[in-house]
């Protein structure tokens, strides 16, 4: 083939692993485009076939070894977590009971909200729980300690648990309390 159209054969290589190094993950894709890319370049500049060929491979050689070092100190365990791993090994709160046969649980670790698994069993809301591990978009965690005395289910905002203790009490006065309660005494009439 002549070099004219090695020119556009580089060129679309190295868009086309460019474009799909954007789309996929793991930096497979971007040597193979930083190598193509050297060819083009190259064959812009009327270099031999082979030298193109030489600087696709070489390219592409080099860059992967360079990105899989950079990537490599990436993923050291040693460094911090980052996004939702950062959670594992934190407390936090159920705030809707965790039950793995009806597929609910939610917890509240730091000031975010999570769906959450339990593999040990039943964990009623208000406990305290211990984050284990990630599971695609849900929080495996184990139990820790129960609610305190004190707390007020989630679904219940205090407002609400407040407002509810004056009916009980006027319920235990009979019936007419409870009568009175819900009948707005009439306005009197006013006077110019």
């Amino acid at each position: 083939m002549d070099n004219e159209l090695w020119r556009w054969v580089w060129v679309i290589t190295a868009l086309v692993m460019g474009l799909g190094e954007i789309f996929t993950a793991g930096f497979f894709l971007l040597p193979f485009a930083i190598g193509a890319a050297l060819a083009a370049m190259a064959a812009w500049l009327d270099f031999h076939g082979g030298v193109q060929w030489l600087l696709f491979f070489g390219g592409t050689a080099v860059s992967l070894l360079i990105l899989r070092r950079f990537m490599g100190r990436q993923d050291r365990p040693d460094d911090l977590p980052v996004g939702a791993n950062r959670y594992i090994g934190m407390s936090g709160r159920v705030i809707e009971a965790i039950d793995i046969v009806e597929n609910t649980g939610r917890v509240r670790v730091e000031s975010d909200e999570w769906r959450a698994v339990a593999e040990t069993g039943p964990i009623e809301e208000g406990s305290v729980v211990r984050v284990t591990a990630l599971r695609g978009t849900k929080l495996l965690v184990e139990f820790v300690e129960p609610p305190p005395p004190d707390y007020v289910p989630h679904h219940f905002p205090p407002a609400a648990v407040a407002a509810a203790e004056p009916a009980q009490e006027s319920a235990e006065g009979g019936a007419d309390a409870k009568v009175s309660e819900q009948t707005p005494e009439p306005e009197a009439p006013r006077s110019e």
